[in-house]
């Protein structure tokens, strides 16, 4: 290289380093005098906007791009605007479905507080009898009972025979239930059918009472032959036994036939001329009325003979 070229390449080189070493000392130096208007201070809030703006503009593509992809994957082809009113419009159905059952489940329906009992057999007596119990009976259906009054519950005795027992049974349920109506079916004769029905508002109560009736029905059953004697007996018993006098007390024994009554009573005449009592013999059972401390006694040993003849 020629010194001239030397001579202007040191020279040029030279000039940059002043230059540099100028613009270092310029901006390590304090400035003088500055004012507090002349201090710009950065805006951040400006800054993170245009941060955030920027990083929208880099990840629009990608968004576009499942935007596009999630359209395609819907079916039917539909778009964002109706694909998100038929989302919504399902959710609330599901929702309202739901809020019903709940609604339905927790609280029963009107008249469903109590359960509703359904008709039943109680049961059946030893003997062919059956006793059954109707409560919340059907209006259509009342008028297949005896008396279609309008109770609340049925309940219903049939026993192949008739016996004096089964009248005292229901002395009794009338004579403590005043309430309860009722009708029967009895015969003197014994042959028919013995027939009752008990009409009660009451429905707890009449389904107690039919179990009651049938627990000694079935108990009367288990017997071939049984005595009972009743102190002062109601005029509407001493009516069904044909009882046209006021007595002391009447005494029956049950399940005797009718011509071992006779043999019983005959032995009763020649022992006793004289007892002051008056009787009445008939198919099924013997029937003895009076003065009750001597029918009671009397019974007692007709009871034991008819045990010794009939075994």
């Amino acid at each position: 290289m020629s010194d001239v070229m030397k001579k202007v390449v040191q020279e040029v080189l030279q000039g940059n380093k002043m230059i540099m070493t100028n613009s270092v000392n310029n901006k390590n130096r304090p400035p003088a005098n500055v004012s507090l208007s002349d201090i710009k201070r950065p805006n951040y809030q400006q800054l993170k906007q245009e941060q955030r703006l920027s990083v929208l503009e880099e990840s629009r593509p990608s968004s576009i791009g499942n935007k596009k992809a999630a359209v395609q994957s819907r079916p039917n082809g539909l778009s964002d605007k109706h694909f998100n009113e038929e989302s919504i419009s399902r959710l609330r159905s599901i929702s309202m479905a739901q809020g019903k059952v709940s609604r339905k489940s927790a609280e029963p329906a009107r008249g469903d507080h109590k359960q509703t009992k359904s008709a039943k057999i109680i049961g059946h007596t030893r003997n062919g009898g059956c006793v059954w119990f109707f409560p919340t009976l059907s209006q259509k259906l009342m008028g297949s009972f005896q008396r279609p009054l309008n109770r609340a519950a049925i309940g219903a005795v049939k026993i192949p025979e008739c016996l004096p027992s089964y009248l005292l049974v229901v002395n009794e349920i009338i004579r403590d239930n005043q309430d309860i109506k009722f009708y029967i079916s009895w015969e003197r004769g014994g042959d028919a059918p013995f027939t009752a029905e008990f009409y009660d508002d009451d429905v707890d109560r009449l389904e107690r009472v039919m179990n009651e009736i049938y627990q000694k029905l079935n108990r009367r059953a288990l017997k071939h032959f049984e005595s009972y004697t009743i102190i002062s007996p109601s005029p509407w018993l001493t009516k069904q036994l044909n009882i046209s006098l006021s007595v002391d007390a009447i005494a029956i024994l049950e399940g005797v036939p009718y011509y071992t009554s006779i043999v019983l009573m005959d032995s009763l005449l020649k022992n006793f001329e004289n007892t002051g009592i008056d009787y009445e013999i008939e198919e099924k059972y013997l029937l003895l009325k009076g003065n009750y401390h001597v029918i009671s006694e009397l019974v007692t040993e007709l009871k034991k003979e008819a045990g010794r003849l009939i075994s």
